[in-house]
């Protein structure tokens, strides 16, 4: 059989190569304010974690960094297929928040404001900042960004077969960062899900996620080809 493949795939498993890969969830709002947000999501928050939040209505997109100050299993929804998923509440506290971006903020709530409370002043007389409830119409436009971390097994200069605890979906594109054999240096790069199989082994499951390398820098093209050509270098010894 002949074989296709446009580039040479090196196999990597004992060389504990690691990457990072920017995944996103779905929210619900219960409530915000100029200084943080309540919010409802799938996703299980690590308490002191850092996430980035965006949300999209109206014409305006504000993103936002925030910091978990609490989180807590609120409930249960089942999915299309019958699977019962954990819903979480949580709490997060805006940070990183300059003069302009707390006007960004202020003016997507303004913009995003019930009804019922129009008329909600987001600084109380007494200097207390308030929280509103917001509507955004649609759902999908409220999303929670974080990373999710993968193993690499093979790679090569188009591509890589990765392993990973979250499935992708195919076709789908993830912003992603492999780190270097050498110290701090990372290629990072938007990936496109060609294949994504799931792996079981005894109690054991993980997902075996087949990357298309799609943009990536001039730099980094550099460093990867440099990556390979050690681990060529490595694998023939």
């Amino acid at each position: 059989m002949q074989n296709r493949r446009r580039y040479k795939r090196y196999k990597v498993d004992v060389m504990e190569m690691n990457g990072k890969v920017v995944l996103a969830k779905s929210l619900k709002i219960l409530d915000i304010s100029i200084d943080g947000i309540c919010l409802k999501t799938e996703k299980r928050l690590d308490v002191g974690g850092e996430y980035t939040l965006k949300m999209e209505g109206k014409g305006k997109v504000l993103t936002v960094k925030g910091t978990v100050a609490w989180a807590l299993l609120s409930g249960n929804s089942v999915d299309s297929y019958g699977n019962i998923i954990p819903v979480y509440k949580a709490g997060m506290k805006f940070v990183d928040v300059s003069k302009e971006k707390m006007n960004e903020i202020v003016n997507f709530i303004e913009e995003h404001k019930r009804d019922i409370d129009k008329l909600v002043d987001l600084y109380s007389p007494s200097g207390r900042r308030l929280y509103v409830r917001i509507s955004i119409e649609d759902p999908e436009k409220a999303v929670l960004n974080y990373q999710g971390s993968y193993k690499v097994k093979s790679i090569s200069l188009g591509g890589m077969l990765i392993e990973s605890e979250h499935p992708l979906e195919i076709e789908s594109k993830f912003p992603m960062e492999i780190k270097t054999l050498t110290e701090n240096s990372y290629i990072k790069f938007l990936g496109r899900v060609a294949s994504c199989l799931l792996i079981k082994n005894k109690d054991i499951e993980h997902y075996d996620i087949g990357i298309e390398f799609i943009e990536m820098s001039e730099e980094d093209r550099e460093i990867l080809v440099e990556l390979i050509r050690v681990i060529d270098t490595v694998i023939g010894l």
